[in-house]
């Protein structure tokens, strides 16, 4: 036997062991593991908070027990196993790597234990239930407006998420399929990895590639990158070429930044939260008039559930119908 991997999985059961005695779980009570990728965004700590908040207030058979991978896939799958033995029921996810959780998650399925997928799916893998927005029409209304916007001609760059995840391929191949046919062109592209400082440098190292009138649109897969791209733009005194940029999540400071003019669209994103923690909730309990609820909902012959969970796309003419409706900071919605 492997004497590295036994003792990393004798670790991971004394450390869950401890955890477990401090949360004193009743043998009634209803355990929910939740395993988050990271903490490197308002997105992902408003789907952390909300969903904790909202067990607290509404669940009070409840237990969430709740672990940050601090966006290193090793961590997370040892945050997994840590919830396994705690005794949980559900367990709801947001990969860091969708590839590298794979076999953890077919392990926890084979357990019994009722899977949640929070707007990351984990492909070939059936786990009970996938929810969240669908990535890849975003991506195709974003090309739309652009290739609308442009006039169907004109160069864009495109700032890339996290490849590991399915958010930021299927926005990219939205994105591509629907100017595909007219004469936009991507002129440089770059995995941004969802952070603003690196899509700044990138886009700072663009704007010298690329001279006045070169450059027609920015599309970049969070609201985050989008704002590293403005302050580049800003910085290079080109904010007045106009330049198209259109980022996705809907943060509160994004919506705002769509109403000043400072964005041209951003489309909401839903954090899942707090329907990450009602639906599995509900499948632990077998209230599926709880899950209905919560979205478009398909079931398939397998037996698996996905649940569609709206967005809309925000522009200037309707920037005000979303102000304060977002999540993340911003001073005007204090």
């Amino acid at each position: 036997m492997n004497t590295i991997k036994t003792f990393g999985a004798t670790l991971a059961l004394l450390l869950a062991t401890t955890a477990f005695a401090g949360t004193a779980v009743a043998a009634d009570q209803v355990v929910i593991g939740f395993s988050q990728a990271a903490s490197n965004s308002a997105h992902r700590n408003t789907m952390t908070e909300r969903n904790k908040a909202y067990a607290a207030e509404n669940f009070k058979d409840t237990t969430l027990i709740v672990t940050n991978a601090e966006g290193k896939s090793a961590k997370q799958i040892t945050d997994i196993e840590s919830l396994e033995v705690q005794g949980i029921q559900a367990l709801m996810i947001s990969p860091q790597d969708s590839a590298a959780v794979t076999p953890i998650i077919k392990d926890v399925l084979k357990q019994g234990i009722k899977v949640v997928t929070l707007e990351r799916s984990i492909e070939g893998v059936p786990v009970t239930l996938h929810i969240g927005p669908h990535n890849k029409p975003i991506g195709a209304l974003a090309g739309q407006y652009v290739v609308k916007a442009l006039g169907g001609k004109g160069n864009v760059v495109e700032i890339k998420g996290d490849p590991a995840v399915a958010p930021a391929v299927e926005r990219s191949e939205g994105f591509h399929e629907a100017i595909a046919g007219s004469n936009i062109k991507i002129i440089a592209e770059q995995h941004a990895d969802w952070d603003e400082e690196k899509a700044l440098k990138f886009m700072e190292d663009t704007l010298q590639r690329f001279g006045p009138g070169e450059i027609q649109a920015v599309y970049a897969h969070n609201d985050n990158m989008a704002f590293g791209a403005l302050k580049a733009i800003k910085a290079a005194g080109r904010d007045k070429e106009g330049i198209l940029i259109i980022g996705i999540d809907g943060e509160n400071r994004a919506i705002r930044a769509v109403a000043k003019g400072d964005f041209s669209a951003t489309f909401t994103y839903s954090t899942v939260a707090p329907e990450g923690v009602i639906a599995a909730h509900a499948l632990v309990t077998g209230d599926t008039a709880a899950l209905e609820k919560l979205g478009k909902m398909t079931k398939h012959a397998d037996g698996t559930m996905e649940i569609e969970i709206a967005s809309n796309m925000v522009t200037k003419d309707n920037a005000a119908q979303f102000f304060c409706k977002g999540f993340g900071d911003d001073p005007e919605c204090k």
